[in-house]
């Protein structure tokens, strides 16, 4: 995958944690503030290099801080609390514990969208603070990823989708992330240019394809949309979002899957069961071949999806369907 995808998986990650935060805090929730904090100590480390030890592990509710990286004498304050008042009353309390014999910077990390500041803060002079560059919050974080090359950003996302959803609990799952996998099988399918140079007219009709061309196959076709569409079909929405596909691309896709789909349906004499298994082995084989770590039932799912689109085992048009 290319530096632009990993952005947009790492973006739509950290908005997902801000999201968590300010929706758990609306009904007073505050056990995601917690997990937060140990979070961000390892993200920090990831981007910034920061060697941080999380100071409530320490001393339970530490006064003004949450973070410190005690070597670079730098203190974090991770806060859903954007406001002015939150931010000179831990400064406040900052200098009076004396904090600042110990740290050269204060920074504060909103969980949710920071404000635009307007208040002076006062740190009595004892230590350097900028409005501008010690308060950030997601957005600023991803303006700071952005600079980093296509390797870095894909150790940032690895660690999101093992770190943030797991922590936050989006997701159990091991594997590697099913959004991943059907981006890395849409960019496969749509920088393929192996489409049939045959043109072939077909027709959108999935209740004609699946309850009478296939009805000795519909039951377990159904079956398995029903089964998965719960765990992928978002996943997969989220995928094409990500992605934006334009008409070409979408339209590479089509004819792609249409072309090769149809190959494994005569291979298998007309058995969409046993073809859809092999054209899902086929993909596994071309992602994997990278190294790259699948979710092997989101690839089915997405190719069940498109069968009932009919991109996938498309009806031709003119061609005689046998009631069985």
């Amino acid at each position: 995958m290319n530096k632009e995808i990993y952005l947009k998986l790492i973006s739509s990650a950290l908005a997902k944690m801000v999201y968590e935060v300010e929706l758990r805090n609306c009904i007073s929730l505050f056990d995601i503030n917690i997990i937060a904090e140990d979070f961000y100590k390892e993200f920090l480390k990831i981007i910034y290099g920061f060697n941080l030890i999380n100071l409530n592990i320490l001393e339970k509710n530490t006064s003004a801080i949450d973070l410190a990286d005690q070597v670079s004498r730098i203190a974090v304050q991770v806060t859903s609390d954007n406001s002015s008042t939150k931010i000179n009353e831990t400064i406040k309390k900052f200098n009076e514990k004396k904090l600042h014999a110990q740290y050269d910077r204060l920074i504060f990390l909103m969980l949710i969208k920071k404000k635009n500041y307007t208040t002076s803060f006062d740190t009595e002079g004892l230590f350097s603070f900028s409005k501008d560059t010690d308060i950030i919050d997601h957005l600023d974080l991803i303006q700071y990823i952005k600079n980093k090359d296509t390797l870095e950003l894909k150790l940032i996302s690895e660690f999101l989708n093992q770190e943030l959803m797991l922590k936050v609990g989006q997701t159990t799952r091991k594997q590697s992330n099913e959004v991943e996998t059907i981006i890395a099988l849409i960019e496969y399918l749509s920088s393929n240019k192996k489409v049939a140079t045959k043109k072939v007219d077909t027709i959108t009709d999935p209740e004609d394809k699946i309850n009478r061309r296939f009805k000795d196959y519909s039951d377990f076709l159904k079956g398995l949309y029903i089964e998965l569409v719960s765990l992928y079909g978002e996943a997969v929405k989220q995928a094409n979002e990500i992605l934006g596909l334009d008409d070409i691309k979408s339209l590479l896709i089509r004819l792609y899957l249409r072309d090769i789909s149809n190959k494994y349906l005569e291979q298998t004499n007309g058995n969409p069961r046993e073809a859809l298994e092999l054209l899902a082995l086929y993909f596994e084989e071309q992602l994997g071949a990278s190294g790259f770590e699948f979710d092997k039932m989101a690839i089915k799912y997405y190719l069940i999806s498109e069968m009932i689109k009919c991109n996938v085992f498309p009806n031709i048009v003119g061609e005689k369907v046998g009631i069985s």
